[in-house]
Formats: structure tokens, sequence, C-alpha cells
């Protein structure tokens, strides 16, 4: 193995999305898969072992220190972007999170979610050293600093989320329907749940005061209904596309994520029946979801429409969700479009007619409720 290699799956590791989980939710998540680790990532597994008895004490000397401010600060009218990963959340959460009247949740946040408040600016230095100037699974750009799914640190903090599916993919299947869609006879999770992404919301909302919070995580697209019992007052914006490129996107995108966060090899077929299966659970979801939200907590847009005319679009969605005042943040949003435009886009060989017909058959409901084209 030469230097470069090394150095490269060195850095690799310093930014795996579990680096800041609590020790105790480490142990649990290990043990609930039964320690299935397939023998080529242990050397990942010692690393972030390490790494999170390391950050034990810092985790505990914030918990002791800013836990009860965290726990009365107050959450009002929270912003969530919804969508199936790879519909264009991502671009959509980049543009939105330039108002300055907003929060977010940065990269650096996401994977140091027990320590931000104390060693955060540390953490940040070691992420800007390491990271790509580029996502791994397209040409988004990376830092410290960028918009970050909050599901990661949820997935830190707890063992209620879904990317304890994606490091351990042959659990996929079950963690979605525990942690997504809430399909599990055990009562607590969906209480642990709330009571955890309500904690690092407001654990974001304390560090940034007066900003209303914007969050993004495709999984909360099934999980409109739990998220309005937990906050009354949140609005939403989903962005959908065409579910043909969907797929295709979501093939690419397990391809290059899962052996960067896993510690499991699986097969193409496994995943690619995933994706028709979650898909179809979760938008089923969401529609029923859908018919009970207020008409002015929720603006839909699609990804096409947002990319042909992304400045129209967002001042239609500050209207009918009175985001507040559009006219000011507009400068932002035309800066980071504008830095956006050498942004490549995936390309995308035809579908094989076998499975462009699994596609129009099992997600029918959703070319028909929103006009696409089989």
């Amino acid at each position: 193995m030469n230097i470069k290699y090394k150095v490269k799956n060195y850095l690799n590791l310093t930014t795996h999305t579990a680096i800041g989980m609590s020790l105790f939710v480490w142990i649990k998540l290990l043990a609930k898969n039964k320690f299935a680790i397939d023998i080529r990532y242990l050397p990942k597994i010692i690393f972030i072992t390490a790494n999170i008895l390391l950050n034990t004490p810092f985790q505990w000397y914030e918990y002791l220190r800013y836990n009860r401010k965290i726990k009365n600060t107050k959450v009002l009218r929270p912003v969530f972007i919804l969508g199936h990963p790879r519909s264009g959340t991502t671009y959509l959460q980049y543009v939105l999170s330039k108002d300055p009247a907003f929060s977010f949740c940065s990269t650096n946040e996401a994977l140091t979610p027990l320590t931000f408040l104390s060693i955060g600016g540390f953490t940040k230095k070691i992420m800007d050293l390491s990271m790509p100037e580029t996502r791994p699974q397209d040409n988004v750009k990376a830092g410290a600093d960028q918009p970050k799914e909050e599901e990661f640190a949820v997935g830190s903090i707890s063992n209620t989320s879904m990317v304890h599916g994606f490091y351990f993919p042959r659990s996929l299947y079950s963690v979605f329907d525990e942690t997504v869609v809430f399909e599990t006879k055990n009562t607590e999770t969906l209480a642990h749940w709330k009571k955890n992404l309500d904690y690092f919301v407001k654990k974001i909302i304390y560090k940034y005061p007066g900003k209303r919070i914007l969050l993004k995580s495709p999984a909360n697209t099934g999980r409109m209904k739990e998220i309005l019992e937990l906050y009354p007052d949140a609005c939403f914006i989903h962005i959908h596309r065409d579910p043909h490129i969907v797929y295709q996107s979501n093939e690419k995108l397990y391809e290059k994520i899962l052996p960067l966060l896993g510690f499991q090899k699986i097969k193409n077929e496994f995943i690619e029946n995933y994706i028709i299966y979650s898909y179809e659970k979760m938008y089923k979801k969401y529609l029923t979801d859908k018919l009970s939200i207020p008409n002015k907590q929720l603006y839909e847009l699609s990804y096409v429409d947002f990319v042909n005319s992304p400045i129209e679009q967002l001042e239609k969605a500050y209207q009918h969700l009175n985001l507040g005042d559009f006219e000011k943040a507009k400068p932002f949003f035309n800066k980071e479009i504008r830095d956006s435009e050498n942004y490549l886009n995936n390309s995308y060989i035809g579908l094989d007619t076998k499975t462009k017909k699994l596609i129009e058959e099992k997600w029918s409901f959703f070319f028909e409720e929103y006009g696409y084209n089989k």
C-alpha cells in the first residue's frame, strides 16, 4: 500500500459520519447488528471506536454545561425540506440556507453533534483539512460549513435514525420501517426519535439565537405527520423529480456512499430492490400525511421548475409559507445560484425495459399524482 493511498484512507475515516457518535449509541448499534462486520471494515470500526472514546469526555462536559439551556430553548416555525434522495433537496437547501434569517445544521455540527458547542472550532479545522472539495456521490461542493442532513446528527445521539441502515446495509429494510415510516410494534421508537430530533434542533437554535431553523433530511418525507405532532407550526417545502431519474441517481448514490459509510458489503440487486421498496412506502405515507397538513404550511415544486426558475419558485414559496423578507434574501440566493452554475449533473444511460416497467408499476401512484410521463 503506497503512502498516497494510506493518506486517502485516513482522510476518509476522519470525516466518517459516525465519528461523533455517543459511546452508548455506538455500542448499542454494534450489538443490535450482532457485530456482523465484514473483515475488510475492521480498521474503520477500530478508528471510529477510538475516536468516540477520545470524544466521550468532551461530550459529557458539553452535556453538563449546556443541557439545561438547550432544553429551555424554544422552537418556532421550523422549515423542513422534503423529497426523496436525489430529487434536488440538497440544491434547494444550499440556496435557501443563504438567507441570513435562517440557521441550519452544518457538516461540522452534523458530524460532531455532542461537542460542537465546546470544541467545534477545532473539529471544523480538521474537517476543512480532510474533506474533499466536492461530495463523493456527485459534484456538489462540500465543506465543514456547508449544510448537512440533521439525520446524521440524530444517528449519532440516538438509536433511531435512517443512517444506521447505511452503516449496516443488510438491515436497511428494518431500519427504514422502524425509523422512517414507523412501522414497529415498539411504541417507544417514535417517542425516542421525537425526543432526540427536538434536542438537536434546540441545540442548533441555541447556538444561533434569533434565527429560524432550516432542516433537510429526505427521510423526513415519510415523517411529515410525526413532525407536525412535534412542531404544529412547522412549514414544509417538498421538491419532486422524474422517478426514472431518481431511481438511476439512487443506484449511483448507494454505489458510492455505502463503501464509504458501511461496515458490510451487499449485492447490487439488494439495493435495487430496496430503492423500489422504500420509495413506494415513503411516498404512499407522504401522500396520505399531506392530506391533513394545513395548506399554508406545505409548498410543493418540481426539480425542473426550480432549476429553470429558482428565484421565481423561491418567491412563491416565501409568499405561500410566509417565510420572511424575500427581497432581503434575494441577493444571497442569486449569488449561490451563480456559484452553482458550473455544477455538473450526473449523466444516466437509459433504464432497461424490465426495470423501467417495474418502476412504472410500483410507483404508478406517484406518476399520476405529479403528472410525470411513463
